[in-house]
């Protein structure tokens, strides 16, 4: 007995019919389907949706995929959440900036229930570029945008405002007659919406949010002019746990100064150049620091606090020592703490199971004032670590590569010579705490050196030195010892 042929299409399989130019929905193209299905992310009567335009998002197991359909007036005649199926039989699929299904009509829609959840997701404008496809038509959010130029004071929403996540830029689009075009653009955003290919801007990405809530400002706030130098500084950092890495890398630091993080914000970033973190063989960084994608990813430091002289921590939820099943860190002090191999960072950095690199290319953390950064932000601490090579460290003829911080080991302008050298691997900033081996065995490399805290400088500079962990080390061992950095006034 032979199979019989669906009816149905799956959005994700309707978009891979589309090659590039308008194309008639046969049904030896549709397998000899007739509709396809969605729940209606747009909402017309809220004023933001392009013209005749209904937005549907499918969920499947694992995935997620969207199209918009060309109703003319009748797309006010659909609700958020409306399940439908759509006949596409003989339609015409087209593309002007985004992919839509021209032609539907009344008839060709059933709405079969309503749903109360909207899927969503938070993705970040480096794995939108890698594969829109896959996001084009679907309800996303995007955290911690910079706004580009940075915003007039009175500038408002209306029209197409240009954002950039890491080396990325989206737009975002309001049309006039939406309730919250008026609203004030601020710095930093967290915006959320129905994400389209822009139809003005080629090979450009564009955001439509729905209400004034969909955007979400959150620029820092002033930073205190007494805050001084290094307030915060790097102490140690576990890059290579007993077996598998992915959530359970984490950095220790130290505080200067008292810090309340919900008053004062910061935020660290790591960077692992490995090959296979490239988006191109052997580029450096497209945005330093704020490359995103694989090469980068962002912890946020928002909440909690900490005192004069004490340690505290940020890396993988799991809180572990040294990986699966090894003592628990949970009593420590710990900032920020995230899923990061599933997750990816807070706004920067896409899921990396490995944030930290133990072999090859030089890699790094490096400590921000506040959370929102770019290209030209630079560090107020900063440790790098691994090999020598320099092709996807820095392009010095570009100026592209990870901004240095004023420390006991770079300088943003050489102290012999006075010549800029904004970058690591430029200059004399060449310090790298070496790889260390056998690798999986769990060493905390512990930066040991001697720190003024009433001149806020470097007595001496800091060393390194690999403790090894069991699993059953104890937690209070990251904290004491020879090679511990210590403080004096």
């Amino acid at each position: 007995m032979e199979g019989r042929l669906s009816p149905y299409i799956s959005i994700e399989d309707l978009r891979q019919i589309h090659k590039g130019t308008d194309i008639q929905l046969t049904g030896a193209l549709l397998s000899e389907a007739q509709q396809t299905r969605g729940v209606v992310i747009s909402d017309v009567q809220l004023g933001n949706v392009p013209a005749g335009m209904l937005i549907v998002q499918q969920a499947q197991p694992g995935k997620l995929h969207g199209i918009a359909l060309n109703v003319g007036d009748i797309a006010a005649n659909y609700r958020v959440g409306d399940s439908i199926a759509v006949n596409i039989s003989n339609k015409q699929l087209k593309r002007a900036g985004f992919l839509y299904v021209d032609a539907v009509q009344a008839a060709d829609i059933e709405v079969i229930a309503n749903v109360s959840r909207i899927y969503r997701r938070n993705v970040t404008a480096s794995a939108i570029y890698q594969r829109p496809h896959e996001f084009e038509g679907t309800y996303v959010q995007i955290i911690g945008g910079e706004m580009f130029p940075r915003p007039e004071a009175g500038q408002t929403f209306a029209g197409v405002k240009r954002m950039v996540n890491g080396a990325d830029t989206l737009n975002i689009r309001t049309l006039p007659n939406a309730p919250f075009a008026n609203l004030q653009v601020p710095r930093n955003v967290n915006v959320q919406g129905i994400l389209l290919g822009d139809s003005d801007h080629a090979g450009v990405m564009a955001i439509w949010p729905r209400m004034a809530s969909d955007i979400l400002d959150v620029s820092d706030p002033e930073i205190p002019g007494d805050l001084g130098a290094m307030p915060l500084v790097f102490t140690g950092y576990c890059p290579d746990p007993e077996g598998g890495d992915g959530n359970y890398e984490y950095i220790q630091l130290r505080a200067n100064a008292d810090i309340n993080f919900a008053e004062i914000p910061f935020s660290v970033v790591t960077t692992n150049n490995a090959g296979g973190n490239q988006p191109n063989a052997g580029a450096p960084p497209g945005a330093g620091w704020a490359t995103g994608g694989a090469r980068t990813l962002k912890f946020n430091l928002t909440e909690g606090s900490v005192k004069k002289g004490e340690f505290f921590y940020v890396g993988g939820h799991q809180k572990r020592i040294s990986g699966a099943n090894s003592t628990s860190l949970a009593e420590l002090n710990w900032v920020r703490a995230i899923p990061y191999a599933t997750s990816g960072g807070d706004g920067l950095g896409d899921a990396n199971a490995n944030i930290l690199a133990n072999s090859g290319n030089a890699s790094g953390m490096a400590l921000f004032v506040g959370t929102n950064i770019n290209e030209s932000t630079v560090p107020i601490d900063l440790v790098m670590f691994g090999g020598l090579g320099t092709s996807t460290i820095i392009d010095s003829v570009a100026n592209l590569g990870y901004r240095v911080a004023n420390n006991d080991h770079y300088r943003p302008f050489n102290a012999e010579t006075g010549a800029a050298q904004p970058f690591f691997s430029m200059g004399s900033n060449q310090y790298r705490v070496p790889h260390f081996l056998p690798a999986n065995v769990g060493f905390f490399i512990q930066l040991g050196g001697v720190f003024n805290t009433r001149t806020r400088t470097w007595e001496t500079a800091r060393g390194y030195n690999a403790k090894q962990l069991s699993k059953q080390s104890l937690a209070s061992d990251l904290e004491v010892g020879e090679f511990v950095t210590r403080q004096t006034e």
